[in-house]
């Protein structure tokens, strides 16, 4: 029997919480490996208990394999709303693909509660489709970005932001594997490059990372840092995939190629390759970044430069779930385009709202994070006059160094309109207050309650006062 954790159950309540205050369009936020899955199986489970129909939407083949495995180890009766899939309406609970589900629309059964999964795609036409055939549905989106690939918000679809724990609270708490981080000395310039939707251009991205000296040090640094770890590459192209799984191959290192246009059977048995360890490296391009669950994945490698956050987060993340049978398990990533230094560590603290974030510059010149990468181990950590994982002392020009910096450029220390929020959160005094800023940027009630018993204006014993 799967039972939900203790800051599940505070997130599942604060979700009905938002519903009972009659928000019909409820999004909430919880890191990579938090186990969402479970938290809607459960939730979806109690509203069919009731009699009431559930449909939950996903996007890809493997997702809702993952998902409907899931939701039978809980006991829940489904049916599968996919190409292929026999037709099993009278169940109350439908997992549903988004674009067969688009296209079956006259025939559904009415849900009376949709949940979306990787609530940041919500805003796509297909998506939004379905839910406008279902106006009076209760919507709940789950995701760990709440914000489209370009960094827009997602209030044209979501009205409350309900925020569950944080990376580095997931991590103390033991739910999530610990990490290190590498950024290894052969880096690709991505100087005065485009960027088009919030993503650099991928023709661009593909001819300066298809370099023999970049797709070497990909198997050396491999070699080095993750000898004989499962570790998944993420790739430009399809031909840079390609490319980089034979050079892993030719160094003796079993390798395979997989993507969106790979036959299902071919990806299905890649996967469960990887997942025995017949496969060490697993090169991809835009799949294994969202639901991809396999607990014995060790290692990332990113070979792909992005200038979104959201996308940074999903594939960064992904080797950080934790694994039963090797409860010491610490996750390795290994950053060969400098991700980390646009969008910072994997478990930085990030404030998310629904509103859009402001627009940044269409250039690969920007920096937005302070970091620094150790000479000696390769380890990334925030700026400190030694490095705190192998004791290097940095000398005075070292600290100029790292991250790169050229002539006429300047390193963004923070983003400007984030400190800003921060600071206003800080120099609320009052309950009303806090309840301006929740309902300004889309925040649950039970956000002011937190906020509340953190900055002391209310005691354990009032919280069920906050809010009222």
């Amino acid at each position: 029997m799967i039972r939900l954790r203790s800051y599940q159950e505070e997130m599942v309540q604060e979700i009905a919480s938002e519903f009972g205050r009659s928000q019909q369009r409820v999004c909430a936020v919880a890191p990579c490996g938090a186990g969402k899955t479970v938290m809607v199986g459960w939730m979806a489970g109690g509203t069919a208990a009731k009699g009431r129909r559930v449909l939950f939407l996903v996007h890809r083949q493997e997702l809702i394999d993952q998902s409907s495995t899931t939701f039978t180890d809980m006991g829940i009766q489904h049916g599968v709303i996919a190409a292929h899939s026999a037709k099993q309406y009278g169940s109350l609970v439908q997992v549903g693909s988004v674009q067969t589900v688009a296209r079956r629309l006259p025939e559904m059964p009415v849900p009376d509660f949709i949940i979306i999964d990787e609530a940041h795609h919500a805003t796509a036409n297909t998506w939004k489709k379905i839910i406008a055939a279902y106006p009076e549905a209760s919507v709940l989106g789950v995701t760990a970005t709440p914000a489209r690939l370009g960094g827009q918000g997602l209030g044209d679809v979501f009205k409350s932001l309900v925020l569950g724990p944080s990376v580095k609270e997931l991590i103390s708490w033991g739910n999530l594997a610990p990490y290190k981080y590498y950024a290894p000395p052969v880096r690709a310039d991505l100087e005065g490059m485009r960027v088009k939707f919030g993503e650099f251009v991928r023709s661009e991205v593909e001819l300066r990372m298809d370099k023999a000296e970049l797709i070497g040090d990909l198997v050396e640094q491999y070699q080095r840092l993750a000898p004989g770890m499962r570790a998944v590459c993420y790739c430009v192209s399809r031909a840079h995939s390609e490319h980089v799984a034979l050079s892993f191959r030719k160094a003796g290192i079993e390798a395979l190629h997989i993507d969106g246009e790979t036959p299902k059977e071919v990806r299905k048995q890649a996967i469960a390759n990887f997942r025995s360890g017949q496969i060490k490296v697993l090169c991809n391009v835009d799949l294994i970044s969202e639901g991809f669950d396999v607990p014995a994945m060790e290692a990332t490698i990113l070979a792909r430069p992005t200038a979104s956050l959201t996308l940074y987060i999903q594939q960064a993340m992904r080797s950080m779930r934790p694994d039963r049978e090797h409860p010491e398990k610490q996750a390795i990533v290994i950053d060969h385009v400098g991700n980390v230094f646009r969008h910072g560590l994997p478990d930085e603290e990030r404030e998310w709202s629904l509103e859009n974030a402001k627009k940044k510059r269409g250039s690969a010149g920007e920096r937005t994070y302070s970091l620094k990468m150790c000479p000696t181990c390769y380890q990334v950590h925030k700026p400190a006059p030694t490095c705190p994982y192998c004791g290097h002392v940095y000398q005075k020009a070292e600290r100029e160094e790292i991250p790169e910096q050229r002539k006429g450029e300047l390193v963004h220390i923070a983003d400007v309109e984030r400190l800003k929020k921060r600071q206003e959160v800080g120099k609320a005094r009052t309950i009303p207050e806090l309840e301006r800023i929740a309902l300004q940027r889309g925040y649950s009630l039970r956000w002011v309650q937190k906020i509340a018993l953190a900055k002391g204006i209310i005691k354990e014993n009032e919280v069920h006062h906050a809010g009222t």
